[in-house]
């Protein structure tokens, strides 16, 4: 009896772990810490479901922000095309999506832009520091979405067993 009542109390205490599995970003167009030589025309996302209407991207600068000019959604993809060309210096993009299982998801993805000018014009020795300085941002890593997922899927599921556990263990000294 004890037995069946274990394995009961089991099953419904891990079946919400499995359910609680949210949507993670996969890929991105740029890359969380690349450094783009080229103007970028489009942003591009890609998640582990699908994704819903409603969902949203931004650019962040160091000094400003930026709106796309249109922003599609296809299934596990996010596109966003720039109204204009981005200058150099370090951006994130924010997103914020709506998953397929109807929670909303928001996280962040770094990267820089350093464009070399096509003419070069005879310039100080201060503002070929500044150029300098521009053409290689300091690009900040943010933390992925998924890495706090996973410490707080290990953590509840550290304290069911915990919790089974000691049920178990009270169920054992009544015997």
């Amino acid at each position: 009896m004890f037995k069946k009542l274990f394995v009961l109390l089991f099953l419904i205490i891990s079946i919400p772990f499995s359910v609680q599995a949210h949507t993670t970003l996969l890929s991105s167009t740029p890359a969380e810490g690349e450094n783009v030589a080229e103007a970028l025309e489009e942003v591009q996302l890609v998640f582990g479901t699908k994704i819903e209407e409603g969902s949203t991207m931004t650019i962040e600068g160091e000094s400003e922000s930026f709106e796309f000019a249109n922003i599609a959604i296809a299934e596990d993809t996010m596109v966003g095309d720039f109204k204009e060309t981005l200058p150099n210096g370090s951006y994130r993009i924010l997103w914020n999506i709506i998953g397929e299982d109807g929670h909303p998801i928001e996280g962040e993805v770094a990267f820089g832009v350093s464009i070399e000018a096509e003419e070069e014009v005879e310039t100080s020795p201060v503002e070929t520091e500044v150029a300098e300085e521009l053409a290689n941002p300091v690009v900040e890593s943010a933390e992925g979405e998924s890495g706090g997922n996973l410490m707080v899927t290990v953590l509840l599921i550290l304290a069911a067993v915990l919790v089974i556990y000691g049920i178990y263990k009270l169920l054992l000294k009544k015997e």
